[in-house]
């Protein structure tokens, strides 16, 4: 409906306006490109008359999306779906990879079907959800998973773990003696300490374990695949490297750790907090040990 008094749209404004946009405009026929704006020819790093030359826009497209697009698109040719939206993979003419957001809606092309639709880049977009979803599950000083994701990671190797009837064991270490490390040397030795501590955990167990910082002095493990027979091997090796760690370093202070292991059955175990119940129990009376014999707190 036009507005009383208003001019209406001539052909030459909408292609004006099209041919404008900072959003990218396509039509395409087949698997052809019939018609593209330059900012379009901008999102993939063509000239318009190198898009338009294309044997198939699917050259557009990460081969990892290629099939979900080739689908999508011969579909709203074909009448079985009207438009549809998604994000997907696309290719610069670099060869750098690239996320578009795609909206397009079936039409006819000279009265034959085609596509017609816009695109937008949203590669800092991604960029950024994943940087806050990392933020939001990992700890900023070392890297490692925070207490959240733990928690979810932990979570999913749980379920697993029930349904393989695979048994658990789960590592809880904490950092003796932070506390006069942090008022003896200042808290950027207490940050170095909580670093080395991470990255020594991160030499003993594989890339594919869940490793975490729970707290200011408290990490925690949970290997994959390993059942309760691993415990002494894994403490044997996590005390190894402390050792190591210290002979290597010529620093004020020297890195040791206490360490308690869980060992459960997956049946028996409702949640993680039960796991790390049960390995906080046994960090607990290892302390407690050591203090009774006046040995010094460490792996």
């Amino acid at each position: 409906m036009s507005t009383p008094g208003a001019d209406p749209i001539s052909l030459d404004m909408f292609r004006s306006l099209v041919e404008e946009s900072l959003t990218g405009v396509y039509l395409i026929q087949g698997e052809r490109l019939v018609y593209c704006n330059p900012r379009l020819s901008e999102i993939f790093g063509y000239s318009r008359d190198e898009l338009l030359q294309l044997d198939s826009v699917l050259d557009l497209i990460d081969p990892t999306d290629r099939d979900l697009v080739g689908d999508k698109l011969r579909q709203r040719q074909a009448g079985e779906i009207d438009s549809v939206e998604y994000i997907v993979k696309g290719l610069r003419k670099d060869g750098r990879q690239i996320h578009v957001e795609s909206r397009s809606v079936r039409t006819i092309h000279e009265g034959k079907p085609a596509v017609m639709g816009s695109m937008v880049d949203v590669t800092e977009r991604k960029a950024l959800e994943e940087a806050l979803r990392s933020l939001s599950l990992t700890d900023e000083l070392t890297g490692l998973y925070n207490r959240r994701g733990f928690s979810t990671l932990a979570e999913r190797h749980l379920s697993l773990a029930r349904r393989k009837g695979m048994d658990l064991l789960l590592v809880l270490a904490d950092i003796d003696g932070l506390k006069v490390i942090n008022d003896t040397f200042g808290h950027h030795a207490g940050d170095q300490v909580v670093i080395d501590a991470a990255n020594v955990l991160k030499g003993t167990y594989r890339r594919v374990d869940i490793i975490a910082r729970i707290g200011g002095d408290e990490f925690t493990a949970f290997p994959v695949e390993a059942g309760p027979d691993s415990a002494e091997i894994l403490m044997n090796r996590l005390q190894e490297n402390v050792a190591k760690h210290n002979e290597r370093y010529t620093r004020p202070f020297k890195l040791s750790m206490s360490v308690g292991i869980g060992r459960i059955n997956p049946a028996d175990c409702p949640n993680v907090q039960r796991l790390l119940a049960e390995a906080d129990r046994e960090l607990y009376m290892r302390k407690r040990s050591r203090k009774t014999a006046g040995a010094p707190p460490q792996v």
